[in-house]
């Protein structure tokens, strides 16, 4: 008789024996002990297995069947899933069988001598407004989540909202580390400070809006949004993950670090520096200083300034009135530039490319696409020094004369003067060149006509 494993009824005696442990024990953190311990179930099906093997040896072995090598597979995606979920700090209980309750936040306290705020909030919001106030005010609500009320009142009584002062500096802790495992607490707060105040967040999960704040701003946080306006020092934020970063009206520096979607930048003094990998749409618009963007989806842009706007999104990138020197490296987009000055570095992998530099003298230009078109528009009276190239493609020419068109086999080029301007070198490897006037229709092709369908052979 073929002898039968006893794998999977130990296995189910096990499971069994955990979730009614788990009923008779609510409050334990299951998810907390899932994510983390999951793999003894391998090493304790590979046991028995091991026994089985051991027992059996003068017997025919059962073996491993398809099934449960499918069960064994679908164990580590959960398994590898749950833990990846707690390590970002997801919490699967109470948060989904638990109860929501609040309470509400409040407390105050004279400012004078103050020149730097800590906020220590690992979970929640923050609104803080700087003003003409002698004050340090705090509102706002708690919510916790737990299984009763006399939990979530006893961790309310552990929890309260602390503000210490540590010479010109006040620390406002919400003191959530306090708070049981399986509880979820958080806090949305609002503050009104004095206006000169420098303002230090430290966060886990947490939402920033600050505004009309003359000091200097500086936020580091593992996920959260973050709008900032009408800042007078210099801004840092270090956010691992945000769905949506907004500065305005910046007086000082702006660096910002991290991961997200959408990023959007509007008239700032100082510097911007964006370094990240972001994968939503970039805007930038009235920028006094030079800006810097790097690993920002395989992004890497550099301009001395920002007088018009930048806009850019996973395929497309679009700017208009930018001052150089500018240096563009990217992957997988087309580009437009309109009304650039001093010169322009452009590479690109995939994407088609459309210059126009609208304004007298030209800049120096050195645009290269790997697999795209590019083309050139530029003022009828301009002067330049043309060396354009399609390694694979075709070559348009509408200033004549001046330019000449050489074809080799697939590959076709354009060089010549048009009096003494700066020098402009384009190429593109897979794609056509095209140099027009400016204010003129674009290139067309025209395509060639279809073939006529062949005659239906007669029937044998």
């Amino acid at each position: 008789m073929r002898p039968r494993s006893l794998t999977t009824p130990l296995i189910l005696v096990m499971l069994g024996a955990f979730f009614l442990w788990r009923n008779l024990h609510p409050e334990a953190p299951v998810f907390d002990l899932i994510a983390n311990y999951w793999p003894f179930l391998l090493i304790a099906w590979g046991f028995i297995r091991l026994l089985e093997v051991l027992v059996w040896r003068a017997s025919r072995y059962p073996g491993v069947t398809g099934g449960e090598v499918v069960l064994v597979v679908f164990i580590c995606l959960g398994g590898m899933g749950l833990f990846e979920v707690h390590r970002h700090g997801i919490r699967l209980t109470p948060a989904i069988f638990g109860e929501q309750f609040e309470y509400p936040v409040s407390s105050q306290m004279p400012a004078a001598g103050i020149k730097r705020i800590v906020l220590d909030t690992p979970r929640g919001s923050i609104h803080l407004t700087g003003g003409e106030t002698g004050q340090i005010s705090v509102s706002g609500q708690k919510q916790i989540r737990a299984y009763t009320r006399e939990d979530a009142d006893r961790t309310n009584g552990r929890t309260q909202l602390e503000m210490t002062v540590e010479g010109d500096r006040l620390l406002i802790r919400s003191h959530q580390d306090r708070a049981p495992a399986e509880q979820r607490i958080s806090d949305d707060l609002e503050l009104t400070v004095p206006r000169d105040v420098a303002i230090e967040g430290r966060a886990g999960n947490t939402d920033f809006d600050i505004s009309d704040v003359n000091g200097a701003v500086e936020l580091r946080s593992g996920r959260g949004d973050v709008h900032l306006a009408r800042i007078g020092g210099n801004v840092r934020l270090d956010i691992g993950r945000s769905a949506a970063i907004s500065a305005s009206d910046i007086h000082g520096n702006l660096d910002i670090a991290g991961q997200g979607s959408d990023v959007q930048v509007d008239n700032v003094t100082g510097q911007v520096t964006l370094n990240g990998a972001y994968v939503g749409s970039l805007e930038f618009h009235n920028l006094s200083s030079p800006l810097r963007v790097q690993g920002a989806r395989n992004l890497e842009l550099r301009a001395a300034a920002v007088p018009g706007t930048i806009s850019t999104d996973l395929s497309d990138l679009t700017a208009d009135n930018v001052l150089g020197p500018i240096h563009l490296v990217t992957r997988s987009r087309d580009v437009h530039f309109e009304n650039f000055t001093d010169s322009l570095e452009l590479e690109t992998d995939h994407g088609d490319v459309e210059l126009e530099p609208g304004r007298m003298p030209l800049p120096r230009i050195d645009a290269h696409s790997t697999s795209g078109e590019i083309e050139l528009a530029l003022p009828e009276n301009a002067e330049f020094q043309l060396q354009a190239t399609a390694e694979r493609g075709e070559a348009v020419n509408d200033f004549g004369s001046p330019i000449n068109t050489q074809v080799e086999g697939r590959r076709a080029m354009m060089t010549g003067a048009v009096g003494s301007g700066p020098s402009i070198r384009i190429t593109s490897d897979r794609g056509a060149v095209a140099v027009r006037k400016q204010g003129s229709a674009p290139s067309v092709r025209v395509p060639q006509p279809p073939r006529p369908p062949a005659p239906p052979r007669p029937p044998r």
